[in-house]
């Protein structure tokens, strides 16, 4: 386990079962069983290799009984009856909208998602925030060098963002994390060079400005976490 699945692993609740998609090797399924979780443990992933590896990851540490396992296409074999936490990580913001976006049944306030975009984590902050979601916590972490955001949310009232928030997360809970403000200054690292891109390319006005935007709303949410 690394840090980004120990993180993952502590976001989910004791409960009646919950889901992996995309389960890859298996492993968070196997912390959660060792850690006496309750609940059903469904491992799905598309692929039957990572079905196989988790299988026999399971059986070597003797906790094959306690997975089950699903080819899959996300949540299409799920009987919603047998979860209450869903967990998607290690794929992009725009596939995790995907199979959420074909598992009408989620979208009750009975499941709590567990999210971990490896990329656009905009794009799915920006649809669970237009579909009824409320995000509900952020958490950060640092993994093999690089920054994770992962987060929670559940069908609900939903909270607006800003512009900047669809890229870091909602600026109110992330600003207490340990790793807050090294993770917004290499977000305003990256809309930096962008604006630098589109002013040197002199085309995308409205683009220039949207991401001029996003540079000073994340620089104000760093003067503000600097004034903690």
């Amino acid at each position: 386990m690394n840090e980004r699945l120990n993180k993952i692993a502590e976001c989910v609740p004791a409960g009646r079962g919950v889901i992996d998609v995309g389960t890859d090797h298996g492993y968070l399924l196997l912390q959660l069983a060792q850690s006496g979780y309750p609940g059903r443990l469904l491992a799905a992933d598309i692929n039957p290799g990572p079905l196989e590896t988790a299988r026999r990851h399971a059986e070597a540490v003797g906790l094959l009984d306690h997975l089950e396992f699903q080819l899959a296409d996300g949540l299409e074999l799920c009987d919603p009856e047998a979860v209450d936490c869903i967990v998607i990580a290690g794929m992009g913001g725009d596939t995790i909208c995907g199979i959420l976006d074909r598992a009408e049944w989620c979208m009750s306030p009975e499941y709590l998602l567990v999210l971990q975009p490896m990329t656009r984590a905009e794009v799915l902050r920006y649809w669970l925030v237009h579909n009824g979601f409320s995000i509900s916590a952020e958490h950060l972490v640092r993994d093999g060098g690089a920054l994770y955001s992962v987060f929670t949310a559940r069908f609900g009232e939903s909270e607006r963002l800003t512009d900047a928030e669809y890229y870091t997360g909602a600026f109110h809970q992330i600003r207490t994390l340990p790793l807050c403000l090294p993770f917004l200054q290499q977000q305003l690292s990256r809309f930096e060079k962008i604006c630098i891109g589109l002013r040197r390319a002199g085309k995308e006005p409205e683009r220039l400005r949207f991401t001029e935007r996003i540079t000073a709303q994340i620089r104000e949410m760093i003067r503000n976490a600097d004034s903690e």
